[in-house]
């Protein structure tokens, strides 16, 4: 499985294209800004694009993604909680058409073959999902380097954030590398030894 990270936008959101290296099948989680210059980066990539997976509803991890939907025509999956606050204009929400598709924690999903592990990890937005897939946790504004994601926007709660990370992400092992929406990758382990949010 092969990652590519895009930093897109004026707040530098992390977006990611993974790959599987054999059938070149991929999927894009949180295009969130540029959408004609990424539909550009995506076309000279020569992969199967099947997927857009979202963390969340949030401006900044959604700027992109009807762009992209429509040139590759391939379907949207958020969770439902957060397609509400996108239908109902919240402040911070991005502006996107109606999801092919709602995920929820247990839901079977797979790629390439393989499962990815969808949990609901509400905190930072009421519907914030994090995916898993081969040790790698993608946390969107979930979980970052040495912080956590705000929670001063509709839906978010710092309680039920902690509750979220502590109580789900930090039962994963410690191995597990941990990409999330802003900022550079970390790993369990460290967040739990350095994270002053998780002491």
């Amino acid at each position: 499985m092969q990652i590519n990270k895009l930093v897109l936008g004026a707040y530098q959101e992390n977006c990611y294209i993974v790959i599987d290296e054999d059938s070149k099948d991929a999927l894009i989680i949180d295009p969130g800004d540029e959408g004609e210059e990424l539909v550009k980066h995506l076309r000279k990539m020569n992969i199967n694009l099947k997927y857009i997976l979202l963390t969340h509803g949030h401006v900044d991890h959604v700027g992109a993604v009807d762009a992209v939907r429509e040139a590759f025509d391939i379907p949207v999956y958020i969770s439902e909680a957060d397609m509400k606050y996108i239908e109902q204009r919240k402040m911070a929400f991005g502006k996107m058409r109606r999801a092919d598709f709602f995920l929820k924690e247990g839901d079977d999903f797979s790629f390439a073959g393989k499962r990815v592990g969808i949990f609901e990890t509400p905190g930072h937005s009421k519907g914030s999902l994090s995916f898993l897939m081969e040790g790698i946790l993608f946390s969107g504004d979930v979980l970052f380097q040495n912080s956590v994601g705000r929670t001063d926007l509709p839906g978010g709660n710092m309680e039920e954030l902690l509750r979220s990370i502590k109580d789900k992400l930090m039962k994963l092992p410690e191995s597990t590398r941990v990409l999330p929406g802003h900022g550079p990758e970390t790993t369990l382990g460290m967040e739990k030894a350095f994270n002053g949010y998780l002491r």
